[in-house]
Parts: structure tokens; sequence; C-alpha cells
């Protein structure tokens, strides 16, 4: 096949020095140890393992190999159509982040991957921020991987965030190198084949036993891993997928697409999947979890095209008044002296009050991590999870009740014994210096708004304090029921019910 000169030159650029006639992907992989001295680690996630509730260590690795690029064999092309190489044996050099218990004893064979997500233009960890304290709990193995030339470019520029702060990793991610984010496919099954068949050069001590291994990815991400999914699953290999804030399938190449109107004729551009071939496969012999926010739903557009019907391998779920920001609040985005004499919060950029996955007050990460024990139960033992849940919507816009909630979806407490409203998106401080504005129009844009009630509105929902934790106690019972909030996570919840002064 074809491709553009452009693209054509970037790989064959790259894949010159190869060795092999055809990569695959279960192909060996090189795994060593980042060059010492050469600066520091980027070391992407807010939730640090000191401080999780037990004991983990981190350890960074680079990983270099070789994988073939593809494109698919017809235009219009479908979910699970034929593939066919047009770059093979290109050799990438990216690095992970193991973070594990710190004996096999306390390890419980599970091991998810994450496609670290690369929007701000650096790695983020969305899915272990709101989840790492449940993997410690568990004994669950975390690795994260870089998957994007975006990110590369990134540590090769020596992590200067938003181009102001200093360069903190120095030359350490030098030899880097993701030319075309298409390899990142095959490369994410060569890295999760070693993980699983415990290989003689797995950064996992020997004594690790992976049972199970798990791959997840948020927003664009959460995009990767469903075309991961549609067209690369490994059986044997692969157990499960989970698909956070993630609507359709990303590109499987990154070359021209057919759509643009300048593109040439297929098979000299890259076909994108079109509704609903672009939505994840039901049909895996593995189990795939979705779940979306209020966040995606209004402000990322999701809407009603992202739904699909259960199967007994697949579940859906929409979080009312979730956002879809992920970080812990408190953690400082920038350092003191980068644009202001003192740190700058995420917080300290958004005109309301934000809401957060990890954070709240609409604890989503809450539902994740029952997620992930659902997840497990029915890899181990084919228990099916909670039914799907959708918020209710009429002609394609959400329903609000008396107090502007939406109503239906997965209800956590904050929801069923409201004390605010929940907004699906934010905004900058519009009386922040231009910079900061177009830095917190990202992240505010996705956090969400709390607005409290005011104190009339409280009295006429709850009678008294005690009214008010009874309401919040049923909430809790109600979703442990169904089986999509766990017990800490539930009486966490109803002791700072206890502790708050609502109804007072």
């Amino acid at each position: 096949m074809k491709v553009s000169a452009r693209f054509l030159l970037q790989l064959l650029v790259v894949s010159v020095f190869s060795f092999n006639a055809i990569a695959g992907p279960t192909d060996a992989i090189v795994i060593t140890a980042p060059p010492e001295g050469e600066g520091d680690a980027f070391v992407p996630g807010v939730r640090l393992v000191e401080d999780l509730p037990k004991p983990y260590v981190e350890t960074e690795y680079l990983v270099s190999g070789q994988a073939t690029v593809f494109n698919y064999a017809t235009n219009p092309s479908q979910a699970q159509s034929e593939l066919v190489a047009i770059a093979e044996a290109v050799p990438y050099k990216t690095r992970m982040i193991v973070r594990r218990p710190t004996r096999a004893t306390r390890f419980n064979g599970t091991v998810v991957i994450e496609w670290w997500n690369s929007t701000a233009g650096f790695d983020t960890a969305p899915a272990w921020d709101p989840s790492a304290e449940y993997f410690a709990r568990k004994g669950i193995v975390y690795v994260g991987v870089t998957n994007s030339a975006t990110s590369i470019e990134h540590l090769l520029g020596g992590c200067v965030l938003f181009g102001i702060t200093e360069p903190t990793c120095g030359t350490r991610y030098a030899s880097l190198s993701i030319p075309e984010n298409g390899l990142a496919y095959e490369m994410m099954s060569q890295i999760a084949t070693v993980l699983k068949t415990s290989g003689s050069n797995s950064p996992l001590p020997s004594d690790f036993q992976v049972k199970r291994l798990f791959h997840v990815g948020e927003s664009q991400q959460g995009g990767s891993v469903i075309t991961y999914a549609n067209s690369f699953h490994l059986d044997g290999i692969n157990d499960g997928y989970f698909i956070q804030a993630a609507a359709r399938a990303r590109a499987i190449n990154f070359g021209p697409s057919c759509e643009e109107e300048d593109s040439q004729p297929f098979p000299d551009c890259t076909p994108r999947l079109q509704y609903p071939e672009n939505l994840v496969r039901t049909d895996l012999p593995v189990p795939v979890y979705q779940a979306v926010t209020q966040t995606d739903f209004e402000e990322l557009q999701f809407g009603v095209e992202s739904r699909q019907k259960d199967t007994d391998s697949y579940r859906y779920y929409e979080i009312a008044g979730g956002a879809h920001l992920t970080t812990h609040k408190g953690i400082e985005l920038l350092p003191a002296g980068a644009l202001t004499p003192d740190p700058i919060n995420i917080e300290d950029l958004c005109e309301n009050e934000i809401n957060s996955t990890a954070d709240g007050p609409v604890y989503s990460g809450y539902v994740l991590s029952a997620l992930w024990k659902r997840m497990q139960q029915q890899t181990d033992d084919a228990k099916l999870p909670p039914q799907g849940a959708v918020m209710d919507a009429i002609d394609g816009a959400l329903v609000r009740d008396d107090q502007d909630n939406v109503t239906g979806g997965v209800r956590l407490p904050s929801m069923e014994a409201p004390v605010a409203t929940y907004i699906s998106t934010n905004q900058a401080n519009p009386d922040l210096s231009s910079l900061l504005v177009t830095i917190g129009n990202l992240a505010c844009r996705l956090s969400g708004s709390v607005i409290p009630f005011d104190q009339a509105t409280i009295d006429m929902l709850y009678a008294d304090h005690d009214a008010y934790v009874k309401q919040v106690k049923t909430s809790v019972r109600a979703i442990k029921k169904v089986g999509l909030l766990l017990g800490p996570e539930g009486k966490r919840i109803i002791e700072a019910a206890e502790q708050s002064d609502i109804g007072k």
C-alpha cells in the first residue's frame, strides 16, 4: 500500500535500521534502566506511592523494540476489518513506570496497564490518580506507559511544563522515539506479553505470578484502547479493557485522513471509523467496561451516540454529576516562581469550586474502583457485573430535577442527598493573567462546577442534620447493593456526612 510522501519518509527514516522482516505483537523487547545522573524522572500522576495505604515501590524502565504500523484493508472500514501492514519492523523506544507491592505475598495477581494520557502535551495518569488507593489496598501492580509521540517530544525537550517551567529531565530520555502513534498498538501488546508470561526480562520479580492483565485509558487514550480492543486483542494475554471517559476509537495510524477534502484517494490515506463502527466491540471474549461522566456527555458532546447495550462481556455506565477531570485537589500544578510567587493548584485557576473524579464532591473514582473489583470477579468466576446505567435524556438533552441536577445514571450519595448543583463545565478565573487563563480553561472546563445550595434549599431538603445523614446512609446502601460502591468508600462517605454541618 502507498501512503503520503511525508508519512512514508518519516517511517523509512526510522525503519532503515530494522533487522527483522516484520514485527509481531508478541516479539521480544529490551527493558533497561534509564541512564543515571542525566536528569530526574518525569512521574505521571499526582498520587505518590509513599502516600498509599500499603507499602509500594516505583521503578522506571526504558523499553525498546520493533513494531508494525497498520492500516485498514478497505475504505470505508469497520471495527473488525482486515488489517494490512504499511510499515514493518519500525524501531521504537519508550518508557514505563511500574508501581507494585514491596512483596509478592501482597500481590493479588492483577496487572493494570495504563495508556498514559497525552492531552496536556505530556504524560498524565487519569486512571491511576482516582484508583491508586484501591490498587494498593488490593495489591495490584500498576504499569504506566508513554504511548504517544506528543509525550515523547515533551520528554525529549527536558520536561518543560507549558513552556514556562525549568527543564527537569535533562538528557534522561534523549534516546526515546515513537515516530508514529500507530506503533503503540503492537508496542503495548509486546509489553503486555512480557508482563503476562513472566518473561526473563520482565520488570516484575520472578515470584510475582501474573494471573490477569487489564488495559485502561482515559479520554483520547481511552479511544486508543477502543481501537486496540477492536483490532489488536490478544487472547490469553489481555484479560479485559477499561475505557474511562472515552467514546470512540482513535485512528489506527496517524497518516492523512481519507475524510479530509484534499486527501489522496484510498489506499493512500487512512480511513477513520465512522459511527457506529467507531464504538467498542461488544463481542470480545473478555470483559470491557466503559464509564463516562456528565461532563463527557454534555461538554465533550459524547451524547446518546456513545451509548451501547449490555452484553455478557460489555457494560456501559454514565455517572450522574461526574466530571472528566481526575486529579486530586491541593496538588501543585506550577511551582512557586514559575508565574507567581506562590505555587498554583488547579483549583486556584477556576472560577467556581471544582468537581473531581478523585476528590469529589461527586466521587466518580469510587465507582471506578468498584468496577475494577467487578472486572476481576468476572475474569475469575464469570460473575457478571452490575447492569449498565444511563442518565435520563429527552431528545438528546439531559433531564434535570428541581435543583438542576441530572436524573438517572449511576447515582452516588452526592446526587441522592445533594447539597449543591453539579454543572458539567467550569472556566478559568477571568481575573488571572492571560497565560493562566489559557492553562486554566483546559483543566477547568473538564472539572465541572459545584454550586452550593443556599440555606433555604438545604432547609427545604433536610429537616435537620440527622435527616441528611440518614439520606446519605440510604444512598450508600443502595449503590453498594448494586455493586457500584465498595465498603471502605461507603464508610468514608458516611463519616464525611456525619462530620458535616449540613442541617445543623
